[in-house]
């Protein structure tokens, strides 16, 4: 088996959504637990931003593309914007996670299969 088709088989796995609000509550958690320490503190931020791209891709390799969750870069960089006046506390983080997490679920279960149309 040469590592494309293992990376494309793991990919394809049913479970493998779980992996973003993994990455975004993780690194939520981290981010309250250490509010002291200065990069780790933003972490939830960071994890959020990631946990999306990694959305992103997913729905871009599915066979039918979820626009929305095509989209969710884009909105990450949006509501965790750098030079946003606007602060990011732990309940934005949390928020949006949440909804990372439904808009992952339904990319599982309604856009992992082709659509035949007769």
């Amino acid at each position: 088996m040469s590592p494309t088709t293992t990376a494309t088989s793991l990919i394809s796995s049913p479970r493998f959504w779980l992996i973003v609000p993994a990455i975004a509550f993780i690194g939520i958690i981290l981010g309250i637990v250490f509010f002291n320490v200065p990069i780790v503190s933003d972490s939830g931020i960071y994890s959020c931003v990631i946990a999306s791209f990694i959305l992103g891709a997913l729905a871009f390799l599915k066979p039918r593309r979820d626009i929305v969750a095509v989209l969710v870069p884009v909105f990450a960089i949006l509501i965790f914007n750098p030079w946003s006046e606007v602060a990011t506390g732990p309940v934005t983080q949390i928020l949006f996670a949440g909804t990372i997490t439904v808009v992952a679920w339904r990319l599982e279960k309604r856009f992992s299969t082709p659509h035949f149309t007769k």
